[in-house]
């Protein structure tokens, strides 16, 4: 194979059918891992500031040396603090960022880079958020600095159309896999909502979101323009569900200061998580206008509803789309719009919006 000549035309179009969802984001590894020899590629997002907040999607990677890289090797990588502060967009070779007489004398080469046969890495920063850059890499035997330098500058050349794809992620249309609720919604039921990007940055709020925060009895913004909640236990579980590794309950209710603070943390497809990250819906209630809590049993019988239906209904209050629905229950679109039309007759509401009313306590609309 001539490794390093595999021409771009063919990596961008990969990028692009990806990003469409005309072939699998494997594919494009796989092809970048093909320029090099024994290439193993990671696409992956480190938040510096949080050295356990890791996580990768790789090619060609064999599962123990991603599992001891993560637990352990992440923490010792002298390549890492370079790709934090590097330029977004350039493509780099491993022997550019630390001297080979340096990175021979590292714990991370002794016992990781040697026993696993790699002699370089060949990346790009794609995007940075934060603390947290979007990084490309591909690992190779291959110590040879000139077709590494020319691997390097390929890397240099795709690189806007992998950013490209990031902001299509974090940008584009329906971002929030199935939360495409208007945000006035909340606003009917009294409730304050607001969404929070990985950032800490808010993507939209409502009106009464915003006349609580202005308020200042639950939240600020901070100088940096970062949300901060006023309970600490409360901001303490903002911080954890924003992590790209987070594990814990998808949903999590406090009181403070008179108010309901619920944060949900929004499923998304496996693909988004990496470009866009977790996003956070925060809604906050007043004591005196908090509804009954939502009690799925209880609905269900109330309205006789079917596990299938009842199925549908609670991925709609997870904010999963129907898609994601369909995916987890290994049925197709098609049923879960029809178990969702069923659903809209027996509770005797229009649509989504009328149903998360129903369920939150708002009644139906006129």
């Amino acid at each position: 194979m001539d490794y390093g000549l595999r021409k771009d035309d063919e990596l961008i179009d990969l990028i692009y059918a990806a990003m469409l969802g005309e072939t699998s984001w494997g594919t494009f590894l796989d092809r970048l891992s093909d320029n090099a020899p024994d290439g193993r590629t990671i696409l992956f997002s480190h938040n510096m500031s949080q050295s356990d907040d890791y996580l990768a999607m790789t090619s060609r990677c064999e599962g123990p040396e991603i599992e001891s890289y993560a637990a352990h090797y992440v923490d010792v990588n002298p390549w890492l603090p370079h790709c934090a502060v590097r330029k977004v967009g350039l493509g780099v070779y491993s022997d550019q960022i630390v001297p080979l007489e340096d990175l021979f004398k590292t714990e991370f080469y002794n016992d990781w880079l040697r026993p696993n046969g790699v002699a370089c890495s060949v990346g790009v920063t794609i995007d940075k958020h934060g603390t947290c850059p979007l990084i490309i890499s591909t690992v190779t035997s291959r110590a040879d600095p000139e077709l590494n330098s020319l691997f390097s500058d390929q890397f240099s050349r795709i690189a806007p159309h992998l950013r490209r794809a990031a902001r299509f992620y974090q940008n584009g249309p329906a971002r929030w896999s199935g939360f495409n609720l208007d945000i006035s919604l909340f606003d009917s039921v009294n409730i304050g909502a607001m969404i929070v990007g990985e950032d800490g940055r808010i993507k939209t709020i409502s009106t009464m979101g915003q006349e609580l925060l202005d308020g200042g009895t639950c939240a600020f913004i901070s100088p940096l323009g970062q949300v901060r909640l006023r309970s600490g236990e409360a901001q303490s579980v903002l911080q954890d569900m924003l992590r790209r590794t987070y594990t814990g309950q998808k949903t999590v209710s406090l009181s403070f200061n008179g108010l309901k603070l619920t944060l949900i943390r929004i499923e998304k497809d496996h693909i988004s998580l990496y470009f866009e990250g977790p996003t956070i819906v925060i809604l906050m209630e007043r004591a005196g206008s908090m509804a009954a809590p939502y009690d799925p049993q209880q609905f269900a019988g109330t309205y006789k509803l079917t596990p299938a239906e009842m199925r549908a209904l609670q991925g709609i209050v997870e904010g999963k789309s129907v898609n994601q629905i369909a995916d987890e229950a290994s049925v197709s679109r098609e049923t879960i719009r029809s178990q969702l039309k069923s659903l809209y007759a027996k509770v005797g509401v229009n649509g989504q919006t009328d149903l998360l009313r129903l369920v939150f306590g708002g009644g139906r609309s006129g």
